[in-house]
C-alpha cells in the first residue's frame, strides 16, 4: 500500500528538526501529504533553558506532545490520520496528547501512529516523514521577522512562549497524577 492511497483519508506527518536535548533551536512542523499545507513552531533555545530550569530534562516526550498539541488544535478537521515522527518515545507523546485533548471528541476520532507503524502497515521500510525538510524550515527561518524569511517556502509559523507549555506541563502533571 502507498502512503498516498491510505483508503482516502488524508494524512498529517509531524516532525522536527534538532532533537530537544540539543543546544540549538528547533523546529516542529507538520506537512499533510498531497497539499501544500504546512505550519510549524519553533522551541527557541531560550526557551529551553527555561524548561530545563522550571522542570528539569527528564520527559521531552512531553514537550514534543505539547508542540504537536498547540500545531494540530485549531486543525483537527483537516487530516484523519496522524504520522508522529519517532523523535521522542511515540507511546508517551500518545498519553501526553490524549491527556491535552481529553475534552475534544473530533481528537479521538483520528488514527494517531507512529512513523515505525506506518512502515509496517505500508510495506515500505524505508519510508521517512514528509514533514522532515519542512521542519528544518521552521528551525531556520521561522523566528526571523517576516521580511528577513521571504525567501523559500512561504512559512506558516506559530508563535508560542514558555508560559504556554509551562501550563500545559502542569496540566499535564495535575491530569498524570505526576
Amino acid at each position: 500500500m502507498k502512503i498516498e492511497e491510505m483508503d482516502g483519508k488524508r494524512v498529517m506527518h509531524i516532525d522536527t528538526s534538532c532533537k530537544l536535548y540539543e543546544k540549538k533551536d528547533t523546529g516542529i512542523a507538520y506537512k499533510i501529504i498531497g497539499s501544500n499545507i504546512h505550519k510549524g513552531i519553533v522551541i527557541t533555545k531560550k526557551m529551553k533553558k527555561g524548561l530545563i530550569k522550571e522542570f528539569g530534562l527528564k520527559d521531552l516526550a512531553m514537550i514534543y506532545s505539547i508542540a504537536i498539541y498547540y500545531l494540530i488544535k485549531e486543525d483537527l478537521e483537516l487530516f484523519d490520520i496522524l504520522v508522529i515522527c519517532g523523535d521522542e518515545k511515540f507511546s508517551r507523546v500518545k498519553q501526553c496528547l490524549d491527556i491535552l485533548f481529553k475534552e475534544n471528541k473530533s481528537y479521538f476520532k483520528k488514527e494517531i501512529m507512529s512513523i515505525s507503524d506506518l512502515r509496517v502497515i505500508t510495506g515500505n521500510k524505508k519510508i521517512t516523514s514528509y514533514a522532515d525538510k519542512i521542519s528544518g524550515s521552521y528551525r531556520r527561518r521561522g523566528i526571523k521577522f517576516l521580511g528577513r524569511r521571504q525567501e523559500g517556502i512561504n512559512l506558516n509559523t506559530l508563535r508560542i512562549n514558555l508560559k504556554m507549555i509551562t501550563d500545559k506541563v502542569k496540566e499535564i502533571k495535575k491530569c498524570s497524577g505526576e
